[in-house]
């Protein structure tokens, strides 16, 4: 196409991160026009990967300390200071060709029951992507009174991993394995737990199951929550990990969850956006909008959209998160949800940290996916956690590995417990070279941010034809919930039932080269 001006869509979609790159997918199926824009010159938006220099110049763009424009901000970035320049001779650790890396601002975890999952193969784009396991879960406990030692243990996660686990006493295990039985039915046993649904969770697992203190920082790491675990209460604890362990199996023994090669969810995103133009959606990067007339046609509400360069176009739907549209719609108010704010930082680390990716089972997969939990010395402060990759995630060269960590606490504070835990969790993983013996990994370059978003995460459907998906939560697991939204905006585009939302035959042809951008 070599002009979009005085162009007729169904459906201008703002933003190609993943909630608008699946809607895109699912209108193209229905015969939908559709125009998907981004004003980055990049795909995958919120849940975009990068490659060293890529990376480089999101982090000079989001290094602003205001939140109010961009769900991103205190970008930094430090490398060490005496590493040879990339692709350079020299003897220490160092960072290889920028193209080398594929980093993602989004690696979620992907339970094996996920809803997502289901998309993905009833839409077909299953075959073209690369699911990874995700093997052990660790807690790197703070020994008191000092908390200045540390001690990384594996969590058990069944029966096997819990009798062989030597820090647990006999009477603690069978307390445990009766905790793990109930907690696989919980729903069915409410006369348990359902008076105690505000109770903390630390609490309910010592009174109701007589776990002691010691084997709580396990049970909590298998929730993911955030949160401190005395603010973690027993509604939000229990189906968290069930979750969990309903899905140990499912696609292999040993492990429960999986993340996408070569870039987590921003894989999926280029996946969708390939299928999506094979469909006859039409993709257009580094154009955003310049402004939106609203009016009333045949009855039915109708946008033209003035897009950056001039050029001028109409649809009867605009859909976006609320950061893309709030900009270009005047009069529209900030939405007034509750925001959370949380610090993340990716490390490349000079080791491939092979003791953190152990078989989980005979016969089953070399993990790409570990998953740390650093509590915090304080009770009442929130955990650290570190998911890390090995090389076999396509995100960083052999004998490198990457961790991603977070905390739910602004820059100011987050940042430095951030570093931290990784300083911490490394001291704990020394490898050994067969040359050189024992071996400290090192961190070659790390990238710290801040994320904020709306606690909710509700889509929102106008009678003027704009609708608001949206944004991706901060949980370290995807929310189905994204899903949901995107079905709901299908369903009020189409009019069709929820029975065939992203229910696709195969098709051929699907590339790289099927998107004009």
């Amino acid at each position: 196409m070599e002009t979009l001006d005085r162009t007729e869509w169904d459906v201008v979609i703002v933003g190609t991160g993943l909630a608008q790159s699946l809607l895109a997918l699912s209108l193209s199926r229905s015969g939908k026009r559709v125009l998907h824009l981004d004003a980055n010159d990049y795909y995958g938006g919120e849940e975009a990967a990068f490659s060293l220099d890529e990376a480089r110049a999101w982090a000079a763009k989001h290094a602003a300390v205001d939140v109010s424009s961009s769900t991103h901000s205190h970008a930094a970035i430090t490398t060490k200071q005496d590493d040879p320049t990339p692709g350079e001779g020299g003897d220490r650790p160092r960072l290889a060709s920028s193209r080398a890396y594929s980093l993602t601002l989004s690696p979620h975890l992907i339970y094996a029951r996920s809803d997502l999952v289901s998309t993905v193969v009833s839409s077909q784009i299953h075959n073209q992507l690369d699911f990874q396991a995700v093997g052990s879960w660790f807690v790197l406990h703070p020994r008191p009174p000092a908390f200045s030692i540390t001690r990384l243990s594996r969590v058990p996660s069944g029966r096997e991993d819990v009798f062989s686990d030597t820090a647990l006493d006999l009477r603690a295990k069978r307390s445990l394995m009766k905790f793990l039985r109930f907690v696989g039915h919980y729903e069915e046993q409410g006369d348990v737990w359902e008076a105690e649904k505000e109770t903390p969770f630390p609490t309910f697992l010592e009174q109701k199951f007589a776990l002691p203190p010691s084997s709580h920082a396990p049970i909590l790491a298998l929730t993911l929550s955030q949160k401190p675990g005395s603010s973690t209460s027993t509604a939000v604890a229990l189906p968290r990990i069930a979750r969990h362990l309903r899905s140990l199996g499912v696609f292999g023994p040993g492990f429960s969850a999986v993340l996408p090669k070569w870039g987590g969810l921003a894989e999926i995103v280029q996946v969708a956006c390939r299928a999506c133009a094979v469909g006859g959606g039409v993709y257009v990067l580094n154009k955003g909008i310049r402004s939106v007339e609203k009016e009333r046609r045949d009855e039915e509400p109708s946008a033209h959209i003035q897009l950056d360069g001039g050029e001028n176009v109409s649809t009867r739907w605009l859909v976006g998160l609320d950061n893309d549209l709030r900009a270009v719609l005047q009069g529209r108010p900030a939405r007034a949800d509750e925001t959370v704010a949380t610090s993340r930082s990716i490390s490349i680390v000079s080791s491939p940290l092979a003791s953190l990716f152990p078989r989980t089972s005979e016969g089953g997969p070399i993990p790409a996916g570990a998953v740390i939990s650093v509590p915090s010395a304080n009770a009442d402060e929130p955990p650290v956690f570190v998911l890390a990759h090995t090389s076999e995630a396509g995100e960083c060269p052999m004998n490198q590995s990457v961790l991603y960590a977070s905390v739910a606490l602004p820059a100011e504070q987050g940042h430095e417990r951030l570093r931290q835990a990784v300083t911490v969790l490394l001291d704990n993983v020394t490898e050994r070279d067969p040359q050189e013996g024992q071996v400290k990994p090192e961190v070659l370059w790390e990238m710290a941010y801040q994320q904020t978003t709306p606690v909710s995460g509700d889509v929102q459907i106008g009678d003027d034809g704009v609708i608001t998906l949206p944004a991706m939560a901060q949980d370290l697991v995807f929310d189905d919930g994204v899903l949901g939204g995107v079905k709901q905006a299908w369903q009020c585009i189409t009019g069709e039932g929820p029975d065939v939302f992203m229910q696709f035959d195969a098709r051929e042809g699907v590339g790289d080269d099927e998107l004009n951008d």
